[in-house]
C-alpha cells in the first residue's frame, strides 16, 4: 500500500504536536503569541532576538517559525537568509511579524524568502488566516 494516505496516518499526524519558533524582542509580544498558538496546538519555542532564534532553531525542530522584523543583535531579515541557508528549514513556514507595515513591505518580504506576513497588533483572527495559508491548519474554534 506505498503511497497511499491511510486514515490511521491523517490521525497520527493531526495529533502529532506542532512546534513553533518565536523570536520578538518584546516579552509581552511573546507571551501574546505563545497563548494564541497554544489555542491550535503548538509547543513553542522562545528567542529574545534573532542570534538566539538560530540558536535555538536546530534543536528544537519547529514546524513554523516567527520572526519579528526588528530585532536588536539580529533582525528578522538578516536570522530568515541565515536560517533559510540551512537545509532543515529551507521549506519551513517562516512568518514575518512588524509593527510598521508600509506598501512594498509585504512583497520584499516574500522576495526576501518569508513564507507570510502578518502586523501587530496580533489577533486571533489574523494569525488563524497566516496559519491557514502557511500551514493549511484549521481552527478547532
Amino acid at each position: 500500500m506505498e503511497g497511499r494516505v491511510t486514515a490511521a496516518a491523517c490521525a497520527t499526524e493531526r495529533q502529532r504536536v506542532k512546534k513553533a519558533l518565536i523570536a520578538d524582542d518584546s516579552a509581552s509580544n511573546r507571551e501574546l503569541l505563545r497563548t494564541m498558538l497554544a489555542h491550535f496546538g503548538f509547543e513553542v519555542t522562545e528567542a529574545v532576538d534573532g542570534l538566539q532564534a538560530l540558536e535555538l532553531a536546530p534543536d528544537s525542530h519547529p514546524d513554523l517559525i516567527i520572526l519579528d522584523i526588528q530585532m536588536p543583535r539580529l533582525d528578522g531579515y538578516g536570522a530568515l537568509a541565515k536560517l533559510r541557508e540551512l537545509e532543515q528549514f529551507r521549506s519551513t513556514p517562516i512568518i514575518a511579524l512588524t509593527a510598521f507595515a508600509m506598501d512594498g513591505d509585504f512583497e520584499r518580504g516574500r522576495a526576501a524568502g518569508f513564507s507570510d506576513y502578518v502586523t501587530k497588533p496580533v489577533g486571533l483572527k489574523k494569525l488563524r488566516m497566516v496559519l491557514e495559508r502557511s500551514l493549511g491548519l484549521r481552527s478547532p474554534w
